[in-house]
């Protein structure tokens, strides 16, 4: 019974059966359960291997620990057994897997965060749609948190087939020596305090908003200033790209304000990758309010003609909670829900609304500065007094 409660458990670490939720039968979302060629094409031998910042497609592999040998399940039942590590006693990253930081990180309450990308060799990333990655099927993406530098737990995402993922979250124990499956909730940590492990409803409402569903390994995040491990440039000269970019350095341009970079790159990672985008699948499709940053449109020309802020500036938010109250007030940032909603936590809506209970303090300020400095639009024009009828 443990067992099948595990097993269970594994399937539904992180979010939903994407296959089962398209409805094309590649698996179910209730059970659990993988297809047999999913199942087959992630045998323990093609397991992730390497830690080098370039993607090197001829690194021999690192072997799965021996005491993976008797683990067939998908995901492993262990972190140890996903093909991270080579040794996870000394955390020796397998050969074939490789880190990357994205340009802007996803704000995490302060959480210190390290991200992996395994690439089966030989495979490339469909990148037809620029803003919708699609992934080769072998593909896996770890994402480790620490807080006070004990590390805390590590997700994972693995693609076994087609639009077919399985996930995992992997809680750490205290000793470090070992991390196993997670339903996630609030754990408390040994130093005092709690550290919440998203549920898998939680992550759900964050990847359900990109097609291939991973999250940080994308065009603007890997091509802005900053990224550093995997990058943009990095995918095009390991031939990793289906269509090279034009260019693998992307700027985003100024608004007039000379302030508008830093806040519309932390706009898209924390709300416009997973909820505020034009992917009918994400949470919040219905609003309207795009704040992904489209690559195409990342030249260093004006940022007047990013969706971001065509769809905030004077617009209304659509919420009947909102009253007609603009998204953004240009000139005022006390006035903007916006910003009202990102500085805030534990009220109705705050932004994001999940895996947050802190306010980043830091971007906070950014954000508030460059709709401050914004030009207020123009008071309306009154008619004149004296040439209305008495």
């Amino acid at each position: 019974m443990r067992g099948a409660l595990v097993l269970s458990l594994l399937f539904w670490g992180c979010g939903d059966n994407v296959g089962a939720r398209a409805g094309n039968g590649d698996g179910d979302a209730s059970t659990g359960t993988i297809p047999a060629q999913a199942e087959a094409g992630a045998s323990a031998e093609d397991a992730p291997t390497g830690d080098v910042a370039d993607l090197v497609l001829d690194e021999p592999d690192s072997p799965l620990p021996a005491a993976c040998e008797g683990d067939t399940a998908i995901p492993a039942r262990t972190l140890e057994c996903t093909g991270l590590y080579a040794a996870i006693d000394s955390k020796q990253i397998a050969n074939r897997v490789k880190a990357f930081t994205p340009a802007v990180p996803l704000w995490s309450d302060g959480a210190d965060k390290a991200r992996w990308i395994y690439l089966p060799p030989g495979s490339k990333i469909d990148n037809t749609n620029p803003s919708e990655w699609l992934f080769p099927v072998g593909t896996k993406a770890w994402k480790e948190f620490s807080r006070n530098g004990r590390r805390v737990e590590t997700r994972l995402w693995q693609k076994v087939q087609g639009n077919f993922w399985v996930k995992a979250t992997y809680a750490w124990d205290v000793d470090e020596t070992t991390a196993t499956v997670s339903p996630g909730g609030d754990v408390t940590l040994p130093e005092g305090g709690s550290y919440h492990i998203p549920t898998p409803d939680e992550c759900q409402q964050c990847h359900r908003g990109r097609t291939d569903r991973l999250l940080g390994f994308e065009h603007v995040s890997l091509g802005l200033a900053g990224a550093t491990g995997v990058t943009l440039q990095d995918l095009v000269a390991q031939d990793r790209l289906t269509v090279p970019p034009a260019t693998t350095s992307l700027t985003i341009g100024d608004d007039g304000t000379g302030l508008a970079a830093a806040p519309l790159a932390w706009l898209h990672i924390n709300c416009g990758t997973t909820c505020h985008n034009a992917n009918s699948n994400a949470v919040a499709y219905a609003a309207g309010m795009v704040l992904r940053l489209d690559p195409g449109k990342l030249d260093g020309s004006s940022a007047l003609e990013l969706e971001t802020m065509k769809t905030t500036i004077g617009v209304p938010g659509k919420s009947t909670t909102w009253n007609g109250r603009p998204r953004i007030v240009a000139g005022n940032a006390g006035a903007s829900l916006l910003y009202q909603l990102i500085s805030s936590r534990g009220i109705a809506n705050q932004m994001p609304p999940i895996a947050t209970r802190v306010v980043d303090e830091v971007n906070d300020v950014l954000v508030a500065d460059w709709i401050n400095n914004m030009p207020a639009p123009p008071a309306p024009e009154l008619p004149d007094a004296g040439a209305m009828d008495d």
